[in-house]
């Protein structure tokens, strides 16, 4: 009995690593200089369509607390476009950064009508800051 109760353990633990793999991998590399950037990039260009407020309100944009590690096209209770429904993929630094970059060549069909930053160290700092929220 004891011996299952270690192999379950273990298990649920591979499994916990795996499933936060994504996002404690790339919110560990991020410098407190380019997280503290990045929140100023969401405010400027981001925060007029979404938040990334625990339980933050429904916006024009999908709530982007927790983004890394979820989903594309999953929050519940958003209306997304088909395109980014049908994205099938987990958002992480760098997939965000591409649609960050170009949403539309990132999603051709997305809603979003923001044109795209293209500033890298700008787009490094946003995504830092938004894996740093969860």
């Amino acid at each position: 009995m004891s011996r299952n109760k270690f192999r379950f353990g273990a298990l649920g633990l591979l499994l916990a690593g795996a499933l936060l793999q994504p996002i404690l991998a790339f919110a560990g590399d991020c410098p407190a200089s380019d997280a503290r950037q990045g929140e100023t990039v969401f405010a400027r260009d981001c925060s007029i369509c979404h938040t990334a407020k625990a339980d933050g309100p429904g916006m024009m944009g999908p709530n982007l607390h927790g983004v890394v590690g979820r989903m594309a096209g999953s929050l519940a209770g958003f209306n997304y476009s088909q395109a980014m429904k049908g994205k099938a993929a987990v958002w992480s630094r760098d997939n965000l950064d591409a649609f960050v970059s170009q949403p539309q060549a990132a999603v051709p069909g997305t809603y979003m009508p923001f044109a795209g930053l293209a500033d890298a160290a700008e787009r490094r700092a946003l995504t830092c800051w938004l894996s740093q929220q969860h």
